[in-house]
C-alpha cells in the first residue's frame, strides 16, 4: 500500500513538476503555431502530426481565424468567466501499463486559460470582473469525468464536463465530451502536454457553442 502511494507520488511529480506549467502552455503554443488551420467542426482538422507521432480527435486543435470571428453587423458579445469546477482527485488517473497514476495538474485553470484565448480569437469580449448585468452573458464549467489509458497502440484520452451559459435571454446547459488517440505514444514526460491538449479541445468546443448563441 505504502509503495503504491510512493510511486503514485513520484509519478505526480514527475507530471506535474518537472515539466512547469509555462512550459507546457509555450509547447501547446508551438503547435499551435505551426499547424495548419481547418474549421473547428471540420474532419480535416481531426488528424494531425504532433511531436512524430499521429494525433487523433474529435475537433481541431487550430481552428481558423476567420471561420472564428463574429459578423462585423452584430453586436460584440461579452461573457464573464465565473465558476469551473475541477475534477476530484481521485478521477485524475490514468492507466499505464495496467498500474493507476495520479495526473498533478489543474484541469479547470488549464480550461479557463484556453477557454479565454478561444473566445478572445472569436472577437468575444471576456470581462475580468463579474458585471452584475443581465445581458452579459456567464459562463460556469463542471468536469465530470477523465479516462485515459496506455496499450499497445498508444494513450487514448476521454474527457466530459457540463458547460452552463446564462443570461437574461437564457438558461443553456450543454454537456461537453472530447477525446484524443495519441498513435505511438511513449514517452511519459509528454503526458501532461497531450493532457493539456485535450483540455485545450474541450475548450474549443465550449467556444464554438458560446459564440454561435
Amino acid at each position: 500500500m505504502l509503495k503504491n502511494f510512493v510511486l503514485c507520488l513520484f509519478v505526480a511529480l514527475i507530471f506535474g513538476g518537472c515539466v512547469g506549467k509555462h512550459d507546457t502552455f509555450a509547447q501547446v503554443d508551438k503547435v499551435v503555431k505551426n499547424s495548419k488551420c481547418y474549421p473547428c467542426e471540420s474532419k480535416q482538422g481531426f488528424e494531425a502530426k504532433i511531436k512524430g507521432l499521429l494525433y487523433l480527435s474529435d475537433v481541431g486543435i487550430v481552428c481558423c481565424a476567420d471561420r472564428r470571428t463574429l459578423d462585423t453587423g452584430v453586436a460584440l458579445k461579452k461573457v464573464y468567466l465565473h465558476r469551473f469546477y475541477d475534477l476530484r482527485e481521485e478521477q485524475k488517473l490514468v492507466f499505464l501499463n495496467g498500474q493507476k497514476y495520479y495526473i498533478d495538474l489543474k484541469f479547470n485553470a488549464i480550461f479557463y486559460t484556453y477557454l479565454e484565448q478561444e473566445l478572445k480569437n472569436r472577437g468575444i469580449i471576456v470581462l475580468e470582473d463579474n458585471p452584475n448585468s443581465p445581458y452579459v452573458a456567464k459562463v460556469d464549467l463542471s468536469f465530470l469525468q477523465f479516462d485515459a489509458k496506455q496499450n499497445a497502440s498508444g494513450l487514448h484520452s476521454k474527457l466530459v464536463g457540463l458547460l452552463h451559459v446564462s443570461d437574461t435571454n437564457r438558461n443553456k446547459k450543454f454537456t461537453l465530451r472530447t477525446k484524443q488517440d495519441v498513435q505511438g505514444f511513449e514517452d511519459m514526460k509528454d503526458l501532461s502536454f497531450y493532457t493539456h491538449l485535450l483540455i485545450k479541445q474541450m475548450a474549443n468546443k465550449a467556444a464554438s457553442l458560446i459564440s454561435s448563441m
